[in-house]
């Protein structure tokens, strides 16, 4: 049995727009990078230690948390959600728009969001040592510190990350709906179509 020509006339149109996804992807992670990227350089330039170190910590979290996600949405199973919506559960019909375009929602959260705010914490944590750097007379000490800086950002990064792919998997469905319930706030979702 054949398609018929509205139903192959959609498919063609869905084709064609996740083509155009890893550009749109390119484009967001650039803009994102370089706003972050001015901002941070902005608030490094003039900044102590203290709020370098603020500054880390709130990209590496950022990082952290929209990774979660990023694999919550790819656990995540919709018969809880269409349930929910069914129900009138604050958050579900926006949780569904996000399952349905959970290969969207998960690289932009893990790889676009994520990866950006990971070399952000890179570089911020490179304004640290070179704070350290310009403040030292000992080359070998210097190189020492600015090595377990950088180590001490990847491997919280990393250990983040690990922790939080595991409670992705274990509460997916829960990390869903809160965040459903956060883009509720901004009425994302209310214009989706049901499936």
């Amino acid at each position: 049995m054949e398609d018929n020509p509205k139903e192959k006339n959609k498919k063609v149109r869905k084709q064609s727009v996740n083509s155009f996804w890893p550009l749109k992807v390119f484009v967001m992670a650039v803009a994102l990078s370089l706003c972050f990227s001015i901002v941070s350089e902005f608030i490094l330039g003039s900044a102590g230690i203290i709020v370098a170190v603020v500054i880390i910590v709130v990209f590496v979290a950022i990082a952290i948390i929209t990774d979660m996600i990023g694999v919550a949405i790819t656990a995540c199973n919709k018969e809880p959600f269409v349930a929910m919506a069914s129900k009138k559960v604050r958050g579900a019909k926006e949780s569904l728009a996000l399952i349905r375009n959970a290969d969207k929602v998960a690289s932009l959260c893990a790889d676009v969001i994520g990866d950006v705010c990971g070399i952000l914490s890179g570089a911020a944590g490179a304004s640290i040592v070179a704070k350290i750097l310009l403040n030292s007379d000992n080359a070998s000490l210097s190189i020492l510190i600015a090595s377990l800086i950088t180590a001490l950002i990847a491997g919280i990064t990393i250990f983040g990350k690990a922790l939080g792919k595991r409670c992705a998997i274990n509460n997916c469905n829960g990390i869903i709906l809160r965040v459903g319930k956060f883009l509720s706030i901004f009425g994302y979702g209310s214009g989706q179509k049901k499936n």
